[in-house]
């Protein structure tokens, strides 16, 4: 009887300590995942973010640097020269009409007919806007990316018949979405909600998969698509897309008043954007939180000069940064239609952008030859706008 009873206490002294080893390693286990790692992941995000904003910092100040012992004779610096033909007169009075705050660029044949500046970059100070001002040019940036994707197919890394899955996980239809339908705004992904604080470029990608929604498989712009672009180009590059952007473009271009966000803010031209009331556009400032420009990675957290981007697009257009056969493939749709970052007419494109109070459009032309540019800092360019001016230019009104 005796000995049925130890053996009865033995198990269950047994049974209670691997009841409280178990209870022990869950207790650990949830720790650990609950509050542990979440430290730790916390830690590693705000390293990468540290070091991210250190390396736009030293890019910008080269830039800087490139800016003050840049050549009289280069092409960046004759776009920054004031230009105003008597032929550019009617358009000058459309840009009245139409109350606009910024920087024109008109080119015809190859010509220079307006390069100039309207309203204030700096209201309170009375410095006025010219072909030296800064702005930020939002959406346009979505073509630089489309650009950067279609380098790795170049290379054979990529293919934009690939589906999104095969490069990022956590994405529901990430098998059946393809980088192509990314590309043309065709995937049915959006947002949820906004991301509401600063994060590294992959914090902001896990962050995006986490909250997407799922919709219908066509056409609707949607920014998203680009930033999940922009994370597959690190993860097959091994790089930071900004740095990709600084080799691949701006110093290939030799181009020295474009950026990325927030190192505008360092610089002496910056336009500041304004929302007043059309008739007092700059009574109100805009006043841009960090976490706005932050996670448009990919999207539209680049600024520029009116030169340097007529300098970008007319490169991307004659093939000077991928192939004129490749441009054709990626930009697979024509009429006007959304494609690979711009608005694709065949002879010319149409690109526009609206960001922090700012917006920026262009048209321009596969030569080169005739383009308008149009960056502002009140109220929004519209597309009509860039489309009245660039076809009244062509036509020789």
């Amino acid at each position: 009887m005796r000995a049925s009873k130890r053996r009865s206490q033995h198990r269950w002294l047994i049974l209670s300590l691997l009841v409280g080893l178990v209870v022990g390693i869950a207790a650990y286990a949830s720790y650990d995942h609950f509050y542990l790692k979440p430290q730790i992941e916390a830690k590693e995000e705000r390293t990468r973010r540290k070091y991210e904003t250190e390396l736009n910092r030293h890019r910008a100040v080269e830039q800087r640097l490139q800016n003050e012992t840049r050549t009289a004779t280069s092409a960046t610096d004759k776009l920054m020269q004031p230009v105003n033909q008597a032929e550019a007169k009617p358009f000058m009075k459309i840009l009245e009409a139409n109350h606009f705050s910024g920087t024109a660029l008109m080119i015809r044949r190859g010509k220079i007919i307006l390069n100039t500046g309207l309203g204030y970059a700096d209201a309170e100070s009375g410095r006025l806007n010219g072909p030296e001002t800064l702005y930020q040019i939002g959406s346009i940036q979505k073509g630089l990316t489309a650009v950067l994707l279609m380098r790795l197919v170049e290379q054979g890394k990529v293919h934009l018949s690939d589906p999104i899955s095969k490069y990022l996980t956590g994405i529901r239809t990430g098998k059946q979405v393809t980088l192509r339908m990314m590309l043309n705004m065709r995937s049915g992904l959006s947002l949820t909600r906004a991301q509401s604080a600063s994060l590294s470029d992959a914090g902001i990608v896990r962050w995006s998969i986490a909250n997407l929604n799922y919709g219908t498989v066509r056409y609707d712009y949607q920014p998203v698509n680009y930033v999940l672009l922009a994370g597959v180009i690190e993860k097959v590059t091994g790089r930071l897309y900004a740095d990709l952007i600084q080799q691949e473009i701006f110093k290939k271009l030799k181009l020295t008043h474009s950026g990325f966000m927030p190192e505008l803010f360092h610089e002496s031209n910056q336009a500041f954007g304004y929302s007043g009331p059309i008739n007092n556009p700059y009574a109100k400032r805009y006043t841009e939180p960090s976490v706005n420009y932050n996670r448009e990675l990919g999207t539209g957290n680049i600024y520029t000069s009116a030169g340097d981007l007529y300098q970008i697009i007319k490169a991307v257009n004659q093939g000077k940064i991928i192939s004129t056969a490749s441009l054709k493939a990626l930009r697979n749709l024509d009429n006007g239609q959304y494609t690979a970052g711009v608005y694709n007419f065949g002879g010319y494109t149409l690109t526009h952008g609206v960001v922090a109070s700012q917006s920026a459009g262009t048209m321009i032309d596969t030569s080169g030859q005739n383009a308008v540019v149009l960056l502002a800092n009140t109220d929004k360019i519209t597309q009509s706008l860039i489309k009245n001016l660039y076809l009244n230019m062509i036509k020789g009104v």
